[in-house]
């Protein structure tokens, strides 16, 4: 199988190599291999599976559709839609059609992505549902007509996608299918550095639909790197945790390829979950985690095999045994998470890339202790790196965009494109990521200090995400070192303790010029829900704008003080009475924390079990309730989700 591969990615290349280069050169390729599967979905009861010929023939209806609607004007159409097949189709439909696809970040707050469609004279908008934007909405599922197979066209050669926007700044990178194609011809680079990406399981190859489209690394590395030799792409649902754990094992999924968001989410909860197992299985643990990484340093192949039988008991929690090969992008990559899925045997990768240029390096090396180092790996063989006198990343070659448009403004893109991102070279032509030239915050001795660097820091288990960063300081008038940490409101006082000494403890190991001075905790999100990284631009517009409250880390330290040992969270308390009143039709402020909701209150059979329903959904509580479970009064109730969260 891996030969297989190996043989079409060689095939493959040189047909795009001796073509023009173009889209429509792509898709030619990419769906030639019509009985392969190009996707699979599950709505939880069954896998669907969607062939490249019937998802041709879908693109092929689409673009005669949408050509008798509004011509071939090489104007700008949006394609406003997350994750699925229809996004295929109205991508190459769009294309095939003679107009260009500009991918909408569904992302982005709605006044930036209006502000795009106006930039680029948008129209309408292909969309699976209703669009907020002011365009007119075409529904994927209307694009349909009698005479496809009549339908001849001519293919446009360009695309548009946006930047993260972190800044809130319209940002809009233009690419033609050469630069597509580069991107493409860069997996034979990648394969002759690292066979392990050509692995199948029982037969298949099949990567995970986790990054979005309409995000650089998910649009080439996700879906281009694989539909064009002819793999198998498996959509996800929904992103919970669960979800996504459960899809990989239940399609047998062999790539993932995500921002370190997902892996420091999976590391976080696996990581709680050890600890409430007991120090003897914590012990046990670390010593295979040691002993599976030295394994597959000797052997990186067989004991990457080995390492996945060894810990079989979390790889069976996790991922299962079908992970083949993964890749980390898009921000810093805690050290931890590295350790954790190379050692248990899911290979981690570091990349590098951005909206601007693509994807231009990864990490490739066979052994853990390598990847473990964090580096983000050496320049494709079309791309050029080179350091700024600020340590910056400058990079140019074939995979840049060839045009940008900022804020409305349009101009060629530079010979070199600064990445603003500070960055380390070693002697074996190696970089690594040390923070971002933004972002830097001025110490009290004058040296610049990287929150990055500092945030990996910190392990904070009861933590729902956390950021360093300089806020202003009206005593010096600069910028003071800062930790803002989001957290449940109904965090136990012995845990917001433990949290509370992690931090101190955790602060007071670093030198002392990088030690952060001042520490608020806040109950509103620090990230969007749909972000894939935390921004602090994002933290700090929300602080401007009031959206971000923040509570002094000794206002936090006093309350809990002030609680005994065994009370309650007040909040926790308040909302789960304000549940059991709803159901049982009472006063919150009657129902006593010590009745029995059947004997004392009176609730039925029915009633009992709407309760833990609400509070499993409430609180986000997955396990099923087995009788033992089964608590009956508020105090109980609190107590038992105390310890679940």
């Amino acid at each position: 199988m891996k030969k297989e591969i190996r043989d079409l990615v060689k095939r493959n290349c040189l047909d795009l190599e001796q073509s023009n280069k173009d889209f429509e050169a792509i898709y030619q390729v990419m769906f030639r291999l019509t009985n392969n599967v190009l996707a699979e979905t599950n709505d939880g009861y069954r896998i669907q599976t969607y062939t490249y010929g019937e998802v041709k023939h879908r693109i092929e209806d689409a673009s005669a559709a949408l050509y008798a609607r509004i011509g071939a004007s090489h104007q700008y159409i949006g394609l406003e839609m997350e994750n699925c097949v229809d996004w295929i189709v109205a991508f190459w439909a769009i294309l095939r059609s003679g107009n260009k696809p500009y991918l909408v970040n569904c992302r982005h707050p709605k006044s930036l992505s209006q502000g795009i469609l106006t930039s680029l004279k948008i129209q309408y908008v292909i969309s699976n549902r209703q669009t907020e934007l002011s365009a007119e909405c075409i529904d994927i599922t209307s694009l349909h007509t009698d005479d496809w197979q009549s339908f001849t066209g001519a293919f446009e050669n360009e695309i548009a996608l946006s930047t993260s926007a972190t800044s809130l700044n319209e940002v809009v990178c233009f690419y033609t299918g050469k630069e597509f194609s580069q991107q493409l011809l860069n997996t034979e680079d990648v394969l002759k550095q690292n066979k392990r990406i050509s692995r199948f399981y029982h037969g298949n190859l099949k990567q995970l639909a986790f990054l979005p489209f309409y995000h650089i690394f998910g649009l080439v590395a996700v879906y281009f790197w694989f539909t064009y030799f002819g793999r198998t792409i498996v959509f996800l649902k929904d992103y919970a945790p669960d979800t996504i754990l459960n899809t990989v094992r239940k399609h047998e999924v062999t790539h993932i390829f995500a921002v370190p968001m997902l892996w420091h989410t999976i590391e976080k909860q696996f990581y709680k979950q050890l600890r409430q197992e007991g120090e003897k299985k914590q012990k046990k643990f670390y010593m295979g985690l040691r002993i599976c990484t030295t394994l597959q340093n000797i052997f990186p192949y067989a004991g990457t095999r080995l390492a996945k039988r060894i810990m079989h008991e979390v790889t069976d929690q996790l991922f299962g045994p079908s992970v083949q090969f993964c890749i980390s992008g898009g921000s810093y990559l805690r050290n931890s998470a590295m350790e954790l899925f190379n050692g248990i045997g899911y290979p981690l990768h570091n990349g590098y890339g951005m909206s601007e240029i693509g994807i231009t390096s990864v990490e490739l090396r066979d052994r853990p202790k390598d990847r473990n180092r964090n580096s983000v790996g050496r320049p494709f063989h079309c791309v050029e790196y080179k350091l700024s006198d600020e340590h910056t990343l400058m990079i140019k070659g074939a995979t840049t965009c060839y045009a940008m448009m900022i804020n409305g403004t349009y101009r060629k893109t530079e010979e070199w494109f600064d990445t603003r991102d500070i960055m380390e070279l070693d002697d074996k032509g190696y970089y690594y990521i040390r923070g971002r030239i933004g972002d830097s915050v001025i110490g009290e001795n004058g040296e610049n200090i990287n929150p990055d660097v500092l945030e990996q820091s910190f392990q904070l288990a009861d933590a729902l995400s956390f950021s360093i960063l300089g806020m202003p300081d009206e005593a010096t008038a600069g910028e003071i070192l800062t930790m803002i940490i989001a957290i449940q409101p109904y965090l136990s006082a012995p845990r917001l303790n433990a949290l509370l000494d992690t931090i101190y403890q955790t602060n007071e190991s670093l030198p002392m010029a990088s030690r952060i001075q001042k520490f608020y905790f806040t109950y509103d999100e620090l990230a969007p829900k749909t972000a894939i990284k935390v921004g602090r631009q994002f933290v700090l517009r929300g602080l401007k704008q009031g959206t971000i409250h923040l509570i002094p880390a000794t206002d936090v330290r006093n309350q809990v003080n002030a609680q005994t040992e065994d009370e309650i969270n007040p909040e926790l308390k308040r909302k789960v009475c304000s549940i059991v009143a709803e159901e049982l039709d009472m006063d919150a402020e009657e129902i006593d924390i010590t009745a029995h909701v059947m004997n004392d209150l009176g609730a039925s059979s029915l009633q009992y079990f709407s309760i833990i329903s609400r509070l499993a959904e409430e609180f986000s509580i997955t396990k099923d309730f087995q009788e033992e479970d089964y608590k009956y009064t508020i105090r109980e109730f609190c107590q038992y989700i105390e310890e679940y969260m």
